[in-house]
């Protein structure tokens, strides 16, 4: 699904890839977003949200939201959701402060 996304004032479209009531993961394109920028999603049905860029890899980006988006929203959009909140997917260490993200790895493919 396609969203417009604005960045530092800055309106990028981008695609979700997944999305629940909490956060989302967006196909960033060719643009550049890190983590712990603020964005505001405005998806195609008029609803819009603000958040929190959590963690970027490639050209991908998991966004945390600042308020959950209410269950109906999701499924309209043809998601289910909760899948998992992202805090269950946010690498902690052992007194569950979250991990920095590691630089220069690349995912290893067959």
């Amino acid at each position: 699904m396609q969203v417009e996304c604005f960045v530092q004032g800055e309106s990028i479209s981008l695609k979700i890839y997944d999305i629940c009531v909490d956060g989302c993961c967006i196909d960033t394109g060719n643009a550049r977003i890190s983590p712990g920028e603020k964005v505001y999603l405005k998806f195609l049905n008029g609803v819009g949200t603000e958040g929190t860029v959590v963690w970027n890899s490639d050209r991908y980006a998991g966004i945390k939201f600042s308020s959950e988006l209410h269950p109906a929203v999701v499924l309209q959009m043809g998601f289910r959701p909760v899948a998992g909140r992202m805090e269950d997917f946010v690498p902690r260490d052992r007194f569950g402060r979250e991990l920095p993200p590691i630089r220069g790895l690349r995912a290893i493919r067959d």
